[in-house]
């Protein structure tokens, strides 16, 4: 067996990629999602803690020194908190996917299956029902971590969840709904 040649481009030369193959006794099971998935990173915002600042003040007697006002300031800080609404869509759509879960494992536990999934490769399509021009990488990350979330995969880094593909088209006169629907292959 001879080895494999690196390729180069662009004065970069390429090793072989190391595919993995799911080779034979591989299954896949989908999941279906319907409504607008959030983007995750999206609408991201930062609120001020004062908690502190009030509790100092609190502790001092009534009339404060401008000294101690500054000291109670500099008590405030801020923090990031996460998109609200892609929280609550976690919160909707884990009960989604574990209603789908349980009739895989039905069908598939006397096989083996067993969530969450160590290692999968992940295929999602996604349908939009409307005009907007939608980055389906967003969307694709806020699929990935509600599967994380909702126990069906272990991890989404490159050792569990690979290959990964993701396509998306607009139906706009077709759907009252946009719908994902996620794809896992495994062995069982």
């Amino acid at each position: 067996m001879g080895s494999k040649r690196f390729l180069t481009y662009f004065g970069v030369p390429l090793p072989p990629f190391k595919e993995k193959k799911l080779g034979a006794g591989s299954v896949t099971i989908r999941f279906v999602l319907t409504g607008k998935i959030p983007s995750k990173k999206n609408r991201v915002t930062s609120v001020a803690v004062r908690k502190e600042a009030k509790d100092y003040i609190s502790s001092l007697p009534d009339n404060i020194s401008k000294a101690d006002a500054i000291r109670a300031i500099n008590k405030v800080y801020s923090k990031v908190v996460g998109n609200v609404e892609f929280k609550r869509w976690v919160d909707e759509q884990k009960p989604v996917l574990h209603a789908q879960c349980q009739e895989w494992v039905k069908r598939l536990g006397p096989k083996g299956l067993i969530f969450p999934l160590p290692t999968a490769a992940l295929s999602l399509r996604f349908y939009f029902n409307n005009r907007y021009i939608t980055d389906t990488v967003n969307k694709q990350q806020s699929v990935q971590d509600l599967l994380i979330s909702a126990g069906i995969i272990g991890n989404d880094d490159y050792n569990s969840l690979n290959p990964i593909h993701a396509a998306s088209a607009c139906y706009v006169d077709e759907l009252i709904h946009s719908i994902v629907c996620i794809s896992l292959s495994f062995r069982l």
